[in-house]
């Protein structure tokens, strides 16, 4: 790809359509805002820590991930680097606290309370990753993840331990094909309840504004 266009700067292969990119100019994307600290000297790649986190980086984007991934039907024909999934897809958050005499995982560190602790964590189940980087992205995380915010918030309003997480992917609609996909057409909106018996609990909306409206 060493061929750029002629109104984005972009760089395709010679003999490709000129106006894929950017419809002729028509597209106008605006620029990307440079990434915060440390994640901006981390992918540098100029010195040997920066080398080594990019070396590692699928280990470390494993450190904080928040699911894990699920199918229906994972298809693996002989040796594959990859494999093909036909049916649904899920990523499973599981509960906010672990079960009893159980490690926490995925996004119940996330709520353990010493960060010392989730670090510690999220290098156990993660070998090959240096734990200073690991408490940098942590703190990275913990100031501009509003998602991590937003959970330590609702376990915090919780007064039971028995509530689950479900995130819900959009379903094929009747008579499409199910590896199309299908962007959403509304906002998505997640609540968490606790309990089982929701027909008689109000539901309370914390607005943006500072405001509360009881449905």
């Amino acid at each position: 790809m060493d061929v750029p266009c002629n109104y984005c700067g972009a760089f395709k292969f010679k003999n490709e359509a000129p106006g894929m990119c950017c419809a002729r100019g028509k597209v106008k994307l605006p620029a990307l805002h440079a990434p915060p600290e440390p994640l901006s000297t981390l992918v540098a790649g100029d010195t040997s820590i920066s080398k080594h986190f990019l070396t590692n980086i699928r280990r470390y984007n494993s450190c904080f991930q928040m699911t894990s991934f699920g199918a229906t039907n994972v298809v693996r024909d002989n040796y594959m680097p990859t494999f093909k999934v036909q049916g649904q897809i899920y990523h499973r958050a599981g509960s906010l606290l672990p079960l009893p005499d159980m490690e926490p995982k995925y996004l119940q560190i996330y709520f353990m309370g010493n960060s010392d602790d989730q670090i510690d964590q999220r290098c156990t189940h993660n070998a090959g990753t240096r734990r200073e980087i690991v408490a940098a992205l942590q703190s990275l995380y913990d100031q501009h993840n509003e998602l991590i915010r937003l959970f330590r918030i609702a376990l915090h309003r919780m007064p039971a331990d028995d509530y689950r997480v479900v995130i819900r992917a959009d379903k094929t609609p009747l008579g499409q094909h199910e590896r199309q996909y299908n962007a959403p057409t509304i906002d998505e909106v997640a609540i968490i309840m606790v309990g089982d018996e929701f027909n008689s609990r109000d539901i309370i909306l914390h607005r943006r504004d500072g405001n509360s409206s009881l449905i």
